[in-house]
């Protein structure tokens, strides 16, 4: 049961396939400020320092912000939000999937799917159509909710005037309080304790997700610098998987050897503290490759690639990595593919030459007719 439910939570994550997405990339330290006379008629992508959302969107809507997003438009389809802290204001038609250390549903907010929130301090007060699935570490609930809402928190409130139309599971250190005002429609209890606790669950998903924002900080530079060596990866990951696996296993074991070896000799200390640091860096940015192919592959992305849409390919693969790592025994079985492939991805773009395209020769003009040689006079 508990599987099925992060598998259908999972598939929130994943946006319907749509004939174009628009992409909108603000300053790095700057907010990024959408006003309401605008509107997003396909799949739209924003990521900026802060984020200030005020337009309407007519289908999904992806919110990436190192800093705080707000978003108050409608939203025709799913919302997706990423940030240190966010706050929902307006209308969802679809799903709302929220990850944020700071996250507030206001009170005139309605999200008429499903809802998904991830933080450490979640403040709940709007309306929620279908079922919720609420982590914190503190939880603040009011509002109503039209269908199940299931909630794993250490500190648990729940709003005088709460309405519950579905059941009320909950799993808490301390039996939960409900006010007299407070109506739930189905049934309150708790929820079943498993060999780990919520407190170990929580602490993982808020990991990842600091692991998450490390690897976008880290990615960024890497594609915007080294644009070749990252669209060469990606094009081994597509067209020679099996070679760069084979590269990949090479390399992540031969690494350490020839570290070790250079390190012996006195004179090659230096050598392999260099070796040592291009292992590290090899290591790493395997799986920012690996998350950059996943993210093309996911967004369908085609023709030119500006930065725009690496960044938005690179932030939707990091984020299905780090989350399907965050699921209890899922990290186990990424780990290893996930090194080898992009280290061998990696390893076999460094190597390879890159091919500029050379403009074809010019033809040479005609040469210039020799004028005539004047005659000869004769005295």
């Amino acid at each position: 049961m508990r599987r099925a439910r992060s598998i259908a939570f999972l598939l929130l994550l994943l946006p319907a396939a749509a004939p174009a997405y628009e992409w909108r990339v603000g300053e790095s330290t700057n907010a990024l400020v959408v006003p309401a006379g605008e509107r997003f008629e396909s799949e739209a992508l924003l990521a900026a320092y802060h984020l200030d959302v005020q337009a309407p969107a007519a289908r999904d809507l992806w919110l990436l912000a190192a800093g705080s997003v707000r978003q108050s438009g409608a939203v025709g389809g799913d919302l997706r939000a990423f940030a240190a802290a966010a706050t929902v204001a307006g209308a969802v038609d679809g799903n709302l999937f929220a990850y944020a250390k700071g996250l507030q549903l206001a009170t005139n907010s309605v999200v008429r799917g499903d809802a998904a929130l991830f933080g450490t301090d979640l403040i709940c007060e709007g309306t929620v159509g279908g079922d919720a699935r609420l982590v914190a570490r503190s939880l603040t609930l009011g509002g109503t909710w039209g269908g199940d809402v299931r909630i794993d928190a250490a500190e648990i409130r729940v709003a005088p005037g709460t309405t519950i139309a579905g059941d009320l599971i909950y799993s808490a250190p301390k039996p939960l309080a409900l006010d007299a005002s407070v109506a739930v429609g189905g049934q309150v209890k708790t929820a079943a304790r498993a060999s780990q606790p919520a407190t170990s669950v929580r602490a993982r998903f808020a990991l990842h997700g600091y692991l998450f924002l490390a690897a976008l900080l880290v990615g960024l530079p890497f594609v915007g610098f080294c644009p070749l060596t990252a669209g060469g990866a990606v094009r081994q990951l597509r067209t020679a998987p099996f070679k760069a696996l084979i590269t990949g296993l090479a390399a992540l074991f031969l690494g350490p050897f020839l570290v070790a070896f250079a390190f012996s000799t006195v004179v090659g200390i230096p050598l392999a503290l260099l070796l040592a640091a291009l292992y590290g860096g090899l290591l790493y940015l395997a799986h920012v490759v690996v998350a950059l192919a996943l993210g093309h592959a996911l967004l369908r992305v085609s023709g030119p690639q500006t930065f725009a849409r690496v960044l938005a390919a690179l932030a939707a693969g990091l984020f299905l990595l780090y989350f399907a790592a965050a699921l209890p025994g899922v990290a186990a079985f990424l780990v290893l593919p996930v090194l080898v492939l992009g280290a061998g991805a990696l390893v076999r773009a460094a190597l390879q030459r890159p091919v500029f395209p050379f403009p074809p020769p010019r033809s040479r003009p005609p040469p210039l007719p020799t004028p005539p040689e004047p005659p000869e006079t004769t005295e």
